[in-house]
């Protein structure tokens, strides 16, 4: 019975131990650059961190054969921002139609297109990351990123 309960025991504890690994959870002020940087890289892409022009940071990257930047908001002193926006925008020859940028944002949830001047695309998705907030849910937020971007390149035949 001891050798049972003990066994029990172990098989709890390691189970805990799985389920916090996956469960980890983000500062409820938010991520860093680095700490965002570093997530991205430890999942195989690259990140190149910098600053925008008001100093707050930010990562170029590219997923599904498009170059996208996310961008860091609500950032306190430290740097440690709620919110991250990633953004792709793509030089067509042609351009796109507003219609089809609409036909885009009727059919699709998250992630939303607008048309800069030229008429070239630009798609964004916008999450929070504090308040409870985890790594894992971090992960599923960015396979929605890079899925939708892929199905928006395939859109715009890019």
């Amino acid at each position: 019975m001891k050798v049972q309960l003990i066994a029990l025991a172990a098989a709890m504890a390691a189970a805990l131990s799985v389920s916090a690994a996956q469960a980890q959870s983000i500062d409820e002020d938010g991520m860093t650059g680095p700490e965002v940087a570093a997530w991205l890289q430890k999942a195989g892409y690259k990140a190149e961190l910098s600053k925008d022009e008001t100093g707050d940071p930010l990562i170029d990257s590219a997923a599904e054969g498009a170059k996208f930047k996310i961008y860091f908001y609500d950032c306190n002193p430290a740097k440690r921002c709620k919110a991250l926006q990633f953004s792709a925008g793509f030089d067509l020859k042609e351009g796109l139609k507003l219609e089809q940028a609409n036909t885009w944002n009727r059919k699709n949830r998250y992630l939303k297109a607008y048309l800069d001047d030229d008429g070239d695309p630009y798609v964004q998705y916008d999450i929070n990351v504090n308040a409870g907030r985890t790594i894992s849910g971090l992960d599923d937020d960015f396979g929605v990123w890079t899925g939708m971007l892929g199905d928006f390149t395939d859109y715009i035949d890019w």
